[in-house]
């Protein structure tokens, strides 16, 4: 035995000592990854939530009046948009019957002068755009992406919408603090929240949805073209309801949390990260998925609610 150490003494301790570096160093990696899990899994909400407080003057709530409710009503053709631009409060919207979008709006305060937020409707040839108008708004009111509401600091007057949609008409909602639902809808929707839940159905997509701090609920029951499912939010989980046969390649991905489908696609993933990669049926149409902090549910929607 002093023969076989004094032979391979100078190994074993190079072997002993690469082995402690390697552990340590595995270790060290581990302990970085669990601390950054962790600043995800229970700073993010918190940090989000005093994103909201900044948005939102009224995040104290209490006592509110409520005004008189504002209504439009306006013939919007097929295969044409409406354009709904708001900054604290809902939108919801349902489906509706003949060729004319109607919209009704109301305004809730404790103290803020409820003239001081204008509702302006303006239609076009592409369609018609509606908006929830603060002081010093540079733009009025437009259907761009990066539209200006104006000042809401030192508001606490909320807007919160109601719209009946005709067959047929394109959806893009917007608003900052508050949700989005939209049920019977029956064309391509574009929705966004930086603070709120999205819950929206639609028998016709393509979809593209967008939250910060919210959950998102989708179901599309069909396409009608070759637009596909681009859903992302920050701190929710997503739950994405599609037709039971489907030509799309699927990406999802999470940070901190699970993946569960009802298609054949493998999940992978290590410590809370998972990922879900793959082709259902022919492929060609994208269906995106993404969330940091929260679970996504890729299902199959019921046949029953086609």
């Amino acid at each position: 035995m002093r023969a076989f150490w004094e032979t391979w003494r100078t190994e074993i301790i190079r072997g002993a000592t690469l082995f402690c570096v390697v552990l340590a160093i595995g270790l060290s990696v581990r302990y970085l990854v669990a601390r950054a899990r962790e600043r995800v899994v229970n700073r993010l909400p918190e940090a989000l939530r005093e994103i909201r407080g900044e948005f939102d003057s009224d995040a104290e709530g209490g006592p509110r009046t409520t005004g008189a409710t504002w209504t439009y009503r306006a013939k919007v053709a097929p295969k044409h948009g409406l354009w709904i631009r708001n900054t604290r409060g809902s939108v919801i919207v349902e489906g509706g019957r003949g060729d004319s979008v109607q919209i009704s709006a109301v305004k809730s305060y404790r103290s803020s002068d409820t003239a001081s937020v204008r509702l302006v409707a303006v239609p076009s040839d592409a369609g018609l755009t509606v908006c929830a108008v603060w002081p010093g708004s540079p733009e009025g009111c437009t259907p761009d992406e990066d539209f200006k509401a104006g000042r809401t600091r030192g508001s606490d007057i909320t807007v919160d919408f109601k719209v009946r949609l005709p067959r047929g008409v394109r959806l893009d909602a917007r608003t900052v603090i508050g949700d989005v639902h939209v049920a019977g809808a029956t064309a391509p929707l574009h929705v966004h929240t930086v603070s709120g839940d999205i819950d929206v159905e639609t028998t016709e997509g393509p979809v593209t949805i967008a939250s910060v701090n919210g959950g998102v609920h989708a179901r599309i029951l069909g396409f009608a073209d070759t637009g596909g499912v681009s859903i992302t939010t920050v701190n929710g989980s997503v739950t994405s309801e599609l037709p039971p046969v489907l030509d799309a390649d699927v990406d999802a991905h999470t940070i901190n949390g699970s993946i569960f489908t009802d298609y054949a696609l493998p999940v992978s993933g290590k410590f809370t990260t998972h990922s879900l990669k793959g082709t259902v049926g022919r492929g060609g149409r994208e269906v995106r998925v993404t969330t940091v902090n929260g679970s996504i549910q890729l299902k199959k929607a019921p046949l029953a609610a086609r």
